[in-house]
């Protein structure tokens, strides 16, 4: 069955609620409900969103992936009890604590104890492995700075 919409455009129901679901989900993103936050993301470098009214932002957990275009090299924010989980492609990238505000719980994995800064950096491939991908052989240093509140 297909519906006619004002704008003309023809849908079928089925990616009416599937358009729909995505724009709510869309809306829903950096909204400062402390949801998992991915970065680096054009505009918001590392900050948290703030919902009108709110005293003091809620940061959340955060993934944070190397190399990717649109890092600032800003704080990133995140909350004591929260989570950083830093990847290099799609998997985990292990570094060493620099600091007290932050412990690793897994390679990759990192939450903020107490409130404070802390680095975490290390080495990484410059190309991560991609199944099917000509790889490359090239390591850089990498380091993110942690405001943890």
């Amino acid at each position: 069955m297909r519906h006619r919409t004002l704008a003309g455009t023809v849908l079928r129901p089925g990616l009416a609620a599937a358009a729909v679901l995505a724009a709510v989900l869309a809306a829903g993103c950096g909204s400062g409900s402390g949801g998992t936050r991915t970065l680096p993301a054009p505009g918001a470098p590392g900050g948290a969103s703030t919902s009108a009214g709110s005293t003091a932002a809620k940061c959340g957990d955060v993934v944070y992936t190397l190399f990717r275009k649109g890092g600032s090299g800003a704080p990133i924010c995140l909350d004591v009890g929260a989570t950083l989980r830093v990847r290099n492609g799609s998997a985990p990238q292990p570094g060493t604590v620099r600091g007290d505000a932050l412990e690793e719980v897994a390679p990759g994995v990192y939450r903020g104890v107490s409130a404070g800064r802390a680095e975490v950096g290390g080495t990484a491939r410059a190309c991560p492995d991609e199944p099917g991908k000509v790889s490359c052989l090239a390591v850089t240093q990498w380091s993110l700075t942690v405001d943890v509140r």
